[in-house]
C-alpha cells in the first residue's frame, strides 16, 4: 500500500522532470541561435539626418580671432547640403554642420552602437577631407552654455570613396589632443565616453586653404545591435543559472516527497531504533565515565574532543593535576580510604570549575581539565583557586591532601597531545620544586619530560 502512494505521489513530479527536458532543449537551442542572430543580424539603425534632429551651421566669423570663412546649409528633398567657403583669415578657418542631439539637458548614449555610417558627395576646389566630432556632455564637466566644456572626441581627414559611402567605427573616435591641451582635465574626464553625446559635427577646413566646398549628406546614420553581445551572454547564462537552480529545486522536492513516504512505512522501525539507540546511549555513557570518581575517563576526552568542536577552540588551556604522595596513603590507609579520597578529590576540582571545561581522570591519582577559551595565565590562576581550595575541606581519616598542577596552552594547529605533554613537564617541575603548586607552560619554555620525585 505504501509503495502504490509513493508512487501516486511521484506522478506529477515526474511529469515536472519531463517538461524540464523539453526547456533544457529550448535552452539549447536559443543558446545556440541567438549568439548567431545577434552577429548577422539584430540590428537597430539610428538616422540623425532628416527631421530627427536639429540641425544649425556654424563658421570661423564667430570665433574670437574673427575669421571670414562663410558655411550655409540647403535642403534639396530629403538631401542636405552644406555649403562652405573656407577663408584663411586666421589659422584655423572651418565650417561646421551640426546635428543637436539634446533632450533638455539629457544626450544619447552611443556606447551601444558599434559603428556610423555616412552616404554623401563631395564637389568642390580640391578634395579636403572632412572631420567627425562627437561632442559629449560630460558630467562633472561640462556646463551646457560652454561649448569648451565638452568633451571633444574626433577623427580627421576622412574621405569619402567612390561611391560615397563611408563606415566609421565608434572605436576610431579619440579624444581631441588640443581639447585636452586647452581644458587639461583630470584623468576621470580625459578617457573616451559616448554615453552622452549632445552634439555630432561635420567639419570642412581644407588646411587654411581659400576655396569652396559643398557637401551633399544623403544619410547620416547610427547602427548597433538590438541586445549587445555581453547582454546577451549573460541573459543566456542567467537563464541556464535559473533552469540548473529549478532543476534542482525540482529533484530536491522529489527526494523529500520520497523520504516523506518512506518515514511513514517505517515508522516501527524508527520506534525499535529509538529504543535500541536508548541502551546504546546508556552503555557507550558508561563506557566514557570513570566508574569511581564519576568524571570522563580517557575514552570519554576522545569522545568529547571529536563531538564538540569548541572545545578545541583557540585559546584552550589544560590543567594537569597530581595528587601529593597518594602512594602512601594507600599503603598507610588502605585502598578503601585511598578510594574516598579520590572521589572527594573529583567532587572537589569539579565543584571549582565551569561547565564549559571538561574533568578527566587520566589514571591512578592524576587528572586532567581541559578548558577552552582559557589562556595559560588564566589557566594557572583558577589552577591556584583549586590548590587553595583543597586545603579548606575535611578529608577522610584527618588526612591533609594536596596536589601539583601543571598548566599549559594549546596553540593552533598542533595536535591536542603536545599540550598535554606540555602540561604534563610543567606538573613533573611543580613535584620537584617541593609539590603543593602550581607551574606553567609559557610560550619559549624547552623543560624536557622528568621524572617525579
Amino acid at each position: 500500500m505504501s509503495a502504490s502512494i509513493a508512487e501516486s505521489s511521484l506522478q506529477p513530479l515526474a511529469r515536472i522532470l519531463g517538461y524540464a527536458r523539453y526547456v533544457f532543449a529550448g535552452l539549447l537551442l536559443l543558446t545556440i541561435v541567438l549568439p548567431i542572430w545577434q552577429r548577422v543580424g539584430m540590428e537597430t539603425v539610428v538616422e540623425l539626418t532628416g527631421d530627427h534632429f536639429p540641425i544649425w551651421i556654424e563658421d570661423d566669423r564667430g570665433s574670437s580671432e574673427g575669421g571670414a570663412s562663410v558655411g550655409a546649409i540647403e535642403k534639396k528633398g530629403r538631401d542636405l547640403v552644406f555649403h562652405c567657403h573656407i577663408v584663411p583669415k586666421y589659422g584655423w578657418p572651418y565650417c561646421k554642420l551640426t546635428f543637436n542631439l539634446l533632450k533638455g539637458t539629457v544626450g544619447m548614449d552611443m556606447s551601444k552602437f558599434d559603428y556610423m555610417t555616412i552616404d554623401g558627395q563631395y564637389s568642390g576646389t580640391g578634395n579636403p577631407g572632412f572631420s567627425l566630432v562627437l561632442a559629449q556632455a560630460e558630467d562633472g564637466l561640462t556646463r551646457l552654455d560652454q561649448w569648451e566644456t565638452f568633451k571633444v572626441h574626433q577623427i580627421d581627414k576622412l574621405d569619402l570613396p567612390a561611391d560615397g559611402k563611408l563606415r566609421v567605427p565608434l572605436k576610431w573616435f579619440a579624444v581631441a589632443p588640443w581639447w585636452k591641451d586647452m581644458v587639461k582635465p583630470s584623468m576621470e574626464h580625459a578617457a573616451v565616453n559616448v554615453d552622452n553625446v549632445a552634439r555630432v559635427e561635420l567639419l570642412i577646413r581644407d588646411d587654411g586653404k581659400d576655396g569652396q566646398h559643398a557637401f551633399t549628406l544623403r544619410r547620416l546614420q547610427l547602427h548597433g545591435k538590438l541586445i549587445t553581445q555581453n547582454t546577451l551572454l549573460m541573459g543566456l547564462v542567467s537563464a541556464w543559472v535559473l533552469c540548473a537552480i529549478g532543476w534542482l529545486a525540482v529533484i530536491t522536492l522529489s527526494l523529500r516527497t520520497e523520504l516523506k513516504d518512506r518515514e511513514t512505512a517505517i515508522a516501527l522501525l524508527k520506534e525499535v531504533n529509538k529504543a535500541l539507540e536508548l541502551e546504546a546511549r546508556d552503555l557507550a555513557g558508561q563506557a566514557h565515565i570513570d566508574p569511581l570518581t564519576g568524571v570522563l575517563n580517557r575514552q570519554g576526552l576522545r569522545a568529547a574532543l571529536m563531538s564538540t568542536s569548541s572545545l578545541l577552540a583557540d585559546p584552550m588551556a589544560v590543567i594537569f593535576i597530581d595528587i601529593d604522595h597518594f602512594k602512601s596513603i594507600n599503603d598507610t590507609h588502605g585502598h578503601d580510604a585511598g578510594d574516598d579520597v579520590l572521589r572527594k578529590f573529583a567532587n572537589v576540582i569539579a565543584s571549582g570549575i565551569r561547565s564549559s571545561d571538561r574533568l578527566v581522570r587520566w589514571g591512578g591519582e592524576e587528572f586532567l581539565i581541559v578548558c577552552p577559551m582559557t589562556n595559560v595565565h588564566q589557566g594557572r590562576t583558577l589552577a591556584e583557586n583549586l590548590r587553595r581550595a583543597l586545603h579548606q575541606q575535611v578529608w577522610p581519616a584527618s588526612l591533609r591532601i594536596t596536589a601539583s598542577f601543571g598548566v599549559a596552552q594549546h596553540h593552533e594547529r598542533d595536535p591536542v597531545g603536545v599540550v598535554i605533554k606540555q602540561a604534563d613537564e610543567a606538573l613533573y617541575r611543580a613535584k620537584r620544586g617541593g609539590r603543593d603548586r602550581v607551574c606553567a607552560h609559557l610560550p619559549g619554555d624547552t623543560v624536557a619530560p622528568a621524572e617525579a620525585a
